[in-house]
């Protein structure tokens, strides 16, 4: 699937065109709707070329995952005296972007470029004849494709926006319908929602009608979407009102039904599983090939080796140039801090899996890995050359620059649905039911060894009784499941608890550095050893939580830790966790979305206007 949607994604094109102002975005062809879309083979071409689009740097390839979805308390993107206000994508994560930001632009005209080509697509598929003749089936699995490539796409554009022009319908030759002034976030939700139940019915669950992969929309995706976009309808966000409050969206009780009854109906198909192992859905991605024995992946996009997609290389273990594995990574882009990686339990797999705590080789090319001293540079630990084919491995030695890594970006995991259910009928029953506490169980379960289930999971689930503390856990949980898949800051947002979140993190920190309770008990030194490969660090033997003092144990190499640092670098720490996040509510409380670029502005003939104190 991979290959067929990069290599035809030349033929898709044809018919999909208009020209170059704010919302329009292709261009004139020989090939018409008429023809295309009549023939299912030529369907499928410009269906192929919507996916495409979304393997481009400005949507799922890096932007989007990677730029747009932090800063959180967890993921961290670029923040010192100078870069945390870069007019780049460096202030983009910190939210102090501004409408001249050029990065703004362009991801918006991609993705709606991507919305154009998914409304030739809906129109072409409904207005077709073979949708009234034996092909009808065919035809009508793709129009469940195109409408939630659609839906998808303008979840996050509004994610990211608020209020956008809300265009279903290709554009018109005289323009008339180019220019559309914004519609209300709530309104394109509930719009989006209502797509996506037609979807429904027409794409197939995976591993039938001739849908085998996770890079193609299937039932379970759709379904799981449905829930996810009635989450942030019923969720908050900052409104563009006077004051610009942070509000609720309006009968929210109806979407968490709807978000509880649709992850209800993917967890009792059996298709979607939870992989046992949970290092395996990362060994598998890097490895490019596909999960079909557990399918916990519900939708990925399907990015090619040598062509697209930054994870591994902006996102992952942080790597230096060496002879082993060939070009470096070492300017990762999304970072995390001890403060997450000290939230796990010392006994959840998921830690050492999640938080890379070192780096692999150095700058003189040393063959093994070094212990990550700096705070801020723990990387996110999913993504890993190591774990990628012998292919990667002979290109990656022969590149003198960055490649694509070609590794897909998971949009949902089975986990996310069960956890979804778990926080739609926690609230709806206010207070977790049997069917929830087992949704948080499973989940839960797979990140201990079996050794540690009774007390870290059996236990642990079943002292949570009523709605708040229930909640609080499924908080918790989701950000150690989820740690650097971009889904950490919408949950904040639509919960409300993006702001305290950070500023937790921001006090939780300093308290380490001061070795203030309750982390008066870390180590200011860490001693770590090899195993007997010599090149990987043995991380069972690490003091994270046991001070040893400060002299020199033979056999370990000491490094200085958190308390144990100069002043200097504490001051400077200090002040860095400070611009983290810095724009959020640094003229307007919570903003968190951010400004339309002021050439989109420019090139709307006046529909479109910046809000929330944005210039």
């Amino acid at each position: 699937m991979k290959n067929k949607i990069l290599i035809i994604a030349a033929l898709a094109s044809m018919g999909l065109a208009s020209c170059k102002d704010y919302l329009l975005t292709s261009s004139p062809s020989e090939f018409t709707s008429d023809l295309v879309f009549t023939s299912p083979t030529y369907t499928e071409y410009a269906l192929m070329g919507t996916y495409a689009l979304l393997t481009q740097d400005q949507l799922y390839s890096a932007r989007l995952p990677l730029n747009y979805a932090t800063n959180t308390d967890i993921e961290i993107a670029g923040a010192d005296a100078t870069s945390y206000k870069d007019n780049g994508v460096r202030g983009l994560s910190n939210y102090v972007g501004n409408s001249s930001n050029t990065n703004i632009a362009r991801e918006w005209s991609q993705m709606y470029k991507l919305i154009e080509r998914a409304n030739l697509c809906i129109q072409g598929i409904k207005t077709s004849p073979a949708m009234v003749t034996s092909d009808s089936t065919i035809m009508k699995g793709y129009l469940g494709e195109a409408l939630t490539l659609r839906a998808l796409v303008y979840s996050e554009i509004v994610k990211n926006w608020g209020d956008v022009p809300f265009k279903t319908e290709p554009t018109k030759y005289d323009l008339s319908n180019a220019y559309d002034v914004p519609t209300d976030r709530d309104t394109i939700y509930s719009r989006l929602i209502e797509d996506l139940q037609l979807a429904e019915t027409y794409v197939p669950w995976i591993h039938s009608g001739g849908y085998n992969t996770a890079e193609r929309v299937t039932k379970g995706f759709v379904k799981g979407l449905i829930a996810r976009l009635a989450l942030y309808r019923g969720g908050y966000s900052i409104r563009n009102k006077p004051g610009f409050p942070t509000e609720r969206g309006s009968n929210w009780e109806y979407y968490y039904e709807l978000a509880r009854q649709k992850t209800s109906e993917i967890m009792s198909s059996g298709i979607h599983k939870l992989n046992a192992n949970y290092i395996d859905i990362w060994k598998k991605l890097c490895l490019l090939q596909p999960d079909a024995t557990f399918n916990e992946n519900l939708f990925e996009v399907a990015n090619g080796l040598g062509r697209s997609g930054e994870m591994g290389y902006s996102i992952g273990v942080r790597f230096y140039t060496n002879s082993k594995y060939g070009y470096g990574n070492n300017a990762n882009v999304v970072s995390t801090t001890p403060v997450y990686f000290y939230s796990f339990d010392r006994s959840d797999i998921r830690r050492d899996i999640t938080v890379a705590y070192y780096t692999y080789s150095n700058s003189s090319g040393e063959i093994k890995e070094f212990f990550q001293s700096n705070p801020f540079s723990y990387s996110i630990g999913k993504w890993d050359q190591r774990y990628m084919s012998t292919e990667f491995v002979s290109r990656n030695k022969a590149a003198n620059g960055k490649i694509g890594y070609g590794i897909n970006w998971v949009v949902m995991r089975y986990a996310d649905v069960l956890l979804m259910f778990a926080e739609a009928d926690n609230a709806l029953r206010r207070g977790p039911s049997p069917d929830a506490k087992n949704a948080l169980i499973q989940v839960r379960s797979r990140a201990f060894d079996v050794a540690d289930r009774s007390a870290k999971v059996d236990a642990y689930v079943n002292a949570l009784n009523d709605e708040t503390s229930f909640f609080n856990a499924l908080v918790n949980e989701r950000a150690w499941e989820f740690g650097g898949e971009g889904i950490r800051k919408y949950d904040l947002i639509r919960w409300n608890l993006l702001s305290s979140k950070i500023e937790e993190q921001r006090v939780n920190f300093k308290k380490m550095l001061d070795k203030a309770a309750p982390y008066d008990n870390l180590p200011a030194y860490i001693f770590y050893k090899y195993d007997a490969t010599g090149e990987i660090i043995d991380k069972k033997d690490i003091n994270f939580y046991t001070d040893k003092g400060s002299a020199n144990i033979t056999g370990y190499t000491r490094v200085n830790w958190l308390s144990g640092l100069s002043d200097a670098n504490k001051t400077d720490y200090k002040n860095r966790i400070d611009l983290f996040s810095s724009g959020l509510n640094a003229t307007t409380p919570n903003r968190h979305l951010y400004p339309i670029a002021g050439s989109v502005i420019s090139e709307s003939r006046g529909s479109l206007t910046n809000s929330y104190g944005f210039q």
